[in-house]
């Protein structure tokens, strides 16, 4: 692993938690949008919105519609948060710790290999024993993880 793959894995693996969080509290948006909540909110009109991006008023609710059904762009929802005095926060947030992330696809990938192999040797009548072949297997994860290149190719 990279010094630079290593220090980003640590970073994310130290925000995880608080990603996560975020995350799941980001995941229960008002059902009219993040738009029309801080516009209402701040008790102003769609018209006034309207005014203060120099659009026309149907403009902003084709926003408010766009981002509803995910079709706005990030440059259209940066230019109405700095509207609305807000901050547009964008984030992929890992389901799953980097770790587990990287053992998961190294395993999945060493059971392929090595199911190929273990038929080839059923087939020739010269089957492993299972420690040696759950060795074989550890081994082989523990030599993908060093380089996680080969994990996605």
């Amino acid at each position: 692993m990279s010094n630079a793959q290593s220090a980003t894995a640590e970073l994310l693996e130290r925000q995880l938690p608080a990603l996560q969080a975020a995350a799941t509290t980001l995941r229960s948006r008002p059902s009219r949008g993040w738009i029309a909540a801080i516009r209402t909110a701040l008790g102003m009109s769609s018209t006034a919105l309207a005014k203060k991006l120099k659009v026309a008023h149907s403009t902003i609710l084709d926003y408010e519609k766009g981002e509803r059904s995910g079709t706005i762009t990030l440059e259209t929802l940066g230019r109405v948060a700095d509207a609305l005095d807000a901050e547009l926060i964008v984030a992929l947030v890992p389901r799953t710790s980097v770790a587990a992330t990287l053992r998961t696809r190294a395993e999945s990938i060493a059971r392929e290999e090595m199911r190929a192999v273990i038929q080839t040797m059923r087939l020739e009548d010269q089957e492993v024993e299972s420690e040696a072949t759950r060795e074989e297997y550890e081994k082989l994860v523990t030599s993908l993880l060093a380089n996680p290149r080969k994990l996605w190719r």
